[in-house]
């Protein structure tokens, strides 16, 4: 049993020291491996998310010692810690009034988002105005930061990203240079794309990654039920350097289709539908509206609202739409 002394002085040593220092201390690593892993800018919650195999080639150590190394780092990173010590995460908001007051002010730093619905529903459209609402400054709402938009199917438009940008007030020049676009057609080149994404935002250079859509490569490389379980494998692979990177504090949104016949659920089944933070979904109106629903979230409560989809992005409805 640990007593109030050994608390206190766990406290102690956390303030002094970062987790990762704290990890490979207790590891007991040669000072000259330590400072090499330290020096590749690694976290513990990288360390957390990569396989042991994976973890021992990368740090070119034993896979003994990277099993080690995992359990002391999830021992470090389930210390309990004052409430006081939690950062407040920063909120993206999407600028729209309806919107923001059903996702409880906006997409707060560090969430997996998916956002689900049929073709021509508006999915990309809502992504593409997710990227030009993060480049904004704080005070407008923004998160100040970049974006990596990985296309998967080929929807990302550069013109109607500057014509977005435009319509908000940042210059179109602006919003094509902060926005990072990679195209990923297969499912090498994603988890590529999403370590390089990953990447970005452990350096500052990105705030928002957009994966539009998900399981695009995945319906493309893995074909029937004999290949399914290798699939959701490789699906389980893709959501772990997902939640790396929202464990960095970056927001990740990933763009899904509708399977089902009259109750319309999410693709993807059992390893997908419990990876997001939230889930929503968006359909057709009349006209340029749209309905937006929060389906589950552990936070926000279910509801939908009515927003409009123009030239400037989204909108909360304006009666002559």
């Amino acid at each position: 049993m640990v007593g109030p002394g050994m608390e206190r002085e766990r406290e102690r040593e956390s303030e002094r020291e970062s987790e990762l220092e704290i990890v490979l201390r207790r590891v007991g690593l040669p000072p000259r491996v330590s400072a090499r892993i330290a020096s590749m800018g690694l976290t513990v919650e990288d360390i957390l998310a990569t396989p042991s195999r994976e973890l021992a080639s990368k740090l070119r150590i034993d896979r003994k010692v990277a099993d080690r190394l995992i359990r002391t780092a999830a021992e470090v990173a389930s210390t309990p810690k004052p409430a006081s010590h939690v950062p407040r995460r920063r909120i993206l908001s999407l600028g729209v009034r309806s919107v923001d007051g059903l996702l409880g002010g906006g997409l707060s730093e560090g969430s997996f988002v998916e956002l689900y619905g049929e073709p021509g529903s508006g999915k990309t459209q809502f992504a593409l105005h997710l990227c030009v609402r993060a480049m904004l400054p704080q005070e407008r709402g923004g998160l100040g930061g970049g974006s990596v938009y990985i296309d998967t199917e080929g929807g990302f438009s550069a013109a109607r990203l500057r014509e977005m940008a435009e319509g908000q007030g940042v210059p179109p020049d602006l919003a094509l240079s902060s926005v990072r676009v990679v195209r990923a057609r297969s499912v090498p080149s994603l988890m590529a794309s999403l370590d390089a994404a990953d990447g970005l935002v452990r350096e500052g250079e990105a705030v928002l990654v957009v994966i539009d859509s998900l399981l695009a490569p995945f319906r493309l490389d893995y074909r029937g039920m004999g290949e399914l379980a290798e699939r959701q494998h490789a699906l389980a692979e893709a959501l772990a350097i997902v939640r790396r990177t929202t464990a960095r504090g970056g927001i990740v949104l990933a763009t899904n289709q509708v399977v089902g016949g009259r109750e319309k659920r999410p693709a993807g089944g059992y390893v997908l539908g419990h990876a997001p933070d939230v889930v929503l979904s968006i359909r057709r109106s009349l006209g340029l509206r749209r309905i937006l629903g929060v389906v589950d979230s552990s936070f926000l409560p279910e509801g939908e609202v009515l927003l409009a989809i123009t030239r400037r992005g989204l909108e909360d409805v304006d009666e002559k739409l």
